[in-house]
This record gives structure tokens, sequence and C-alpha cells, in this order.
């Protein structure tokens, strides 16, 4: 019998590899699906070299508009949360969002997903097939939801949890408006003055056969050597970013540079405060849909961006499994805040460890949006400052300029 060899991914979205001894193509695709798993590639050959698959290509990935972005699968949520909660049957409920929905990628997406549950698919796994859209931890929470009978319930948690993520990152992107835009026109202005405006000095100096004034000679001087050496000075810092990119995604180099982040003065605290709000949300909202606590903090590992948090919920899943709790290696850990560590150990003593992480992480919303307005209000007028300070002294440098000149002339 002859072996097949498959590239597929799991409901988690994670590639797996394998060989499968069946009859034909036909039926490794079969085998497969039973396997809950979704086929990348299927071949009679293994695949040795390195030769590109263009059929293999998801092109959609890089064309806009063509998946769902996180404001339409909030938008999805609440509304098939509300039709559930109306009554309605799930298929019927996904059939009226797929005639109700504008956006043409959501609607082709919901399509999809209400075929396989049509088909015998579980809900969750047919969201599983779209990871890329439906992260794990919606999955999951789908999944414990049908299987506990109130996927109503759990698709509010979801929605809240989805809605207090979309509010947090509108906040920022809208608290980073004024300072980016103040701070494109004062560079567009330093370089306006001194690609176009000091040359020009230059010239008339050279035509009269005077020397500029010092100052004003630095700045020539250093702009000729940016001229003069822009295609080196272009390499080099193309050269050093990508360097310091490959060396920031091995382990060592992002762990190093994780831990710098977190002892920054400013910056530390605004990320210890995002990444705990992003964990203790993701923990309430496990929690209060009736997922087990080895497996909220798994998925709450996974999600978690700094590999400083990362390591620190290690002993904490060992400690869990241990029945020590959790926060005794919270507190062992020095990353997590010692308010959030007192609130986690009053949870586990009266049982409402959900509600608890729910409470920890609306307080660090709070702290992290009154942290960045107290951040942005000090920055606003520090760079005011600094723009101040240099085009002042590149205005300094005109006026001895023009100054010197009209002595010339006189």
């Amino acid at each position: 019998m002859p072996n097949f060899f498959y590239k597929a991914t799991n409901a988690a979205g994670k590639i797996e590899t394998g060989v499968l001894e069946v009859t034909d193509k036909k039926r490794a695709l079969q085998r497969l699906e039973k396997m809950g798993l979704f086929p990348i590639s299927v071949s009679s050959k293994k695949s040795t070299s390195r030769e590109i698959n263009f059929n293999q290509i998801d092109l959609e990935r890089f064309l806009p508009g063509k998946s769902m972005s996180g404001k339409n699968v909030l938008d999805f949520t609440e509304k098939l949360g509300t039709l559930l909660r109306a009554g309605l049957p799930l298929a019927k409920a996904l059939k009226l969002l797929i005639d109700t929905t504008d956006h043409e990628p959501s609607k082709e997406i919901i399509r999809e997903v209400l075929k396989d549950v049509n088909a015998g698919t579980t809900f969750a796994d047919a969201l599983g097939k779209h990871p890329k859209v439906f992260e794990r931890l919606y999955v999951n929470m789908v999944r414990t939801g049908e299987a506990a009978g109130v996927l109503e319930q759990v698709l509010a948690n979801v929605r809240d949890y989805l809605q207090t993520r979309q509010d947090l990152k509108s906040f920022l992107i809208t608290s980073l408006i004024y300072p980016s835009i103040l701070g494109l026109t004062g560079l567009g202005t330093v370089l306006v003055l001194v690609l176009f405006v000091l040359p020009s000095f230059q010239d008339v100096f050279d035509q009269i056969g005077q020397d500029l004034p010092w100052i004003t000679q630095l700045l020539v001087d250093i702009t000729g050597f940016m001229a003069a050496y822009k295609w080196f000075l272009a390499v080099a810092v193309i050269g050093g970013a990508i360097g310091f990119s490959r060396w920031k995604n091995t382990d060592e180099g992002r762990e190093k540079w994780d831990r710098f982040k977190l002892r920054l003065p400013v910056m530390g605290s605004i990320l210890t405060e995002i990444e705990v709000n992003r964990f203790s949300r993701t923990m309430g909202i496990l929690l209060r849909s009736s997922v087990s606590l080895l497996e909220a903090l798994s998925i709450s590992r996974e999600i978690t961006e700094n590999k400083i948090f990362q390591k620190a919920m290690d002993p904490i899943v060992k400690g869990v499994k241990k029945g020590d709790g959790m926060s005794t290696p919270m507190s062992q850990s020095g990353v997590f805040p010692k308010m959030a560590v007192q609130l986690v150990t009053v949870g586990e003593e009266t049982g409402t460890l959900g509600d608890m992480f729910i409470k920890i992480s609306d307080i660090y919303q709070a702290n992290l949006e009154r942290t960045i307005k107290r951040v942005l209000a000090m920055f606003e007028p520090v760079m005011i400052l600094v723009m101040f300070v240099v085009v002042g002294f590149i205005v300094a440098a005109m006026l001895m300029a023009v100054t010197s000149l009209s002595s010339t002339s006189l």
C-alpha cells in the first residue's frame, strides 16, 4: 500500500506533518478529515526540495480587504450572540448573518463556517479552520460554550473581551496621532532647512570668497557628509536594522530585548501594565466561560507577547499542577505587580478567581490609560522644546550667515 506524505494544520492553526498508508489520495484526505486536520498538501512523494509551489501561496493574505478585521470579528460575535439569545438555531443565525452582512470577506468566511456546521462539524471546529481570523482563545471558549450548552453566554463574554481590546487599541492610536503629526512636522521643517536653505548660503559665500561663520559651516559640513556618504549610511542603517531584527527573533535575543524593555524608566511600566491587563483579561474571560485553569493558563501564555512574562508563567503552571495555587509562584516571578498578586490571592481564597482577574484587568486598563495620558502630557512640551532648540540652532546659523554677509557688503 502506498504512503502519502501530508502537511496540514490542526484546529489551533499549528502545522503538522506525517505519513498515511492508504490506497489513494482521496482516502488520505478522508483520513485527515477524520483526524481533525485541514490539509495544505498531500503527495505520494516526500518533498525534499525547496521549490516554491505557487498554488500553495495564499495571495489573499497580502491583499487588502480579504479577511475579517478585529472590528468585523467583534461585529460578528455581537450579532451572533444576539440572535442566539433570541432563540434562533445556530445554522439559521449564521444564514441570517450572511444575508445581512455587507463586508464581502466576512460574508465568505461565515458562509464557509455555515457549510461546515451543516456538514456536522462543531461550531468551534468550523471556526478553527480560520485561525487567522478566530484565535485560539476564541475557538476554545466557543468549544466550552457548546459543550456546556451556554454558547450565547460565552459569546457575550467573548464580545466583552474583544470590545475591551478594541477600545484599548483605539485609545492608543488616538493618543499617538497628535505626537506623530508634531514629530513629522518638526522633522520635515529641519530637513527643508538643512537640505535646501543652508546649501544656498554656501553658494553665496563661495562666490564672494568669504568663509561661513563656524556654526553655519558646521551644519553645512554635516549635511555635506551625509550627502557624500548617503549610500554608505543607508546600507549601514538597513544592515543594522536587519541584524537587530534577526537577533531579536532568536530566543536569547528576544528574551534580552524584552527584559531590556521592561527595565526602561517609563516605557517599562507601560509595557508591564499592558501585559498584566492582557493576561488578566484573558484569564478572567476563560475562567468565567468554564475553561479549566490549566487550559486558561496555556492559552494566556500563548497570547502573551513578552518573553519574560511567558517564562514567568511556567512556574505558575507547575504550581497549579502541584495544587499550590497561582499567587505564590506569581509573587516569586518578580514581574507581576504586588497588587495583582494580592488580588489573585483573594480570588483563590474566596473561589472567585475569574471575577477577580476581570477586576485586575479593569484596574490596570484604567491605570494604563492614565499613564499614557500623563506621558503624552509630558511628551508634547518636551518635543516642542526639542524642536525649538534644533530649529532655533539652524535659524541662528542662517542669521549669523546673513549678518556676516551684510557686514561684508557694508
